[in-house]
């Protein structure tokens, strides 16, 4: 009876714990603690939290959902019903607007070095050819288009005819290699718009005209 009596007592308590900690979103995180994060925000894109969008492997779209990306663990972070997750699976897409810039990740890309087709890159150009960002360290600066000096432990890929190829600002072949299909049409863009790649959106543009060219040409 002394059992009985303590069971009854103690199930509301449950109850009200296990409410605490239920995830609304669906999206299976890992409940954690404040006392267990990383407090200093060493290990963070941007330490602050953002209001965003998350994208699970539902397709369904969650708006307006307290999020920031551990960059060390490659994990996203969101609060939901007074809790806090983890989650690094089952994730196609979270968009983070920092009130400077908007920050597109998306995951599913072929496997590439240490990377897994599980990873998060931020992407930056979404035409048939795409240019993605893997962030390993956080962003100290922000800017709208960030130079090479501002994240040069950034990391670049050209996604293109379903391969990540690796690719530096600073080495133009890296990059000019990819599109000799059309050598002297990216030739004439890099001079006409005096495009000196000092920045993130040189190389769009050049991919935007090299997609545009060979969309004209019917893709041959």
């Amino acid at each position: 009876m002394k059992y009985l009596r303590r069971f009854f007592l103690l199930t509301p308590i449950l109850l009200a714990h296990l409410a605490l900690a239920q995830d609304s979103t669906g999206l299976a995180g890992t409940s954690y603690s404040e006392a267990s994060a990383d407090t200093d925000g060493s290990h963070y894109l941007f330490k602050e939290w953002y209001s965003g969008s998350i994208k699970g492997s539902d397709d369904r779209v969650r708006d307006g959902v307290k999020i920031r990306y551990d960059v060390n663990k490659d994990e996203l972070e969101y609060k939901a019903d007074s809790g806090m997750y983890r989650v690094s699976a089952g994730i196609k897409e979270f968009n983070l607007p920092t009130g400077t810039d908007l920050y597109t990740f998306r995951s599913g890309y072929p496997s590439v070095g240490d990377q897994t087709e599980k990873s998060f890159y931020r992407l930056l150009y979404d035409g048939n050819t795409k240019l993605l960002k893997k962030y390993v360290k956080p962003i100290k600066v922000e800017k709208a288009s960030a130079t090479r000096q501002m994240e040069p432990s950034a990391k670049l890929y050209i996604l293109k005819d379903g391969k990540m190829n690796p690719i530096e600002l600073n080495n133009r072949n890296s990059f000019l290699k990819l599109l000799t299909d059309e050598k002297n049409k990216m030739q004439y863009v890099i001079r006409e718009q005096q495009l000196d790649f000092a920045a993130d959106d040189d190389l769009i543009k050049l991919l935007e005209e090299y997609d545009s060219y060979k969309a004209g040409r019917g893709g041959n």
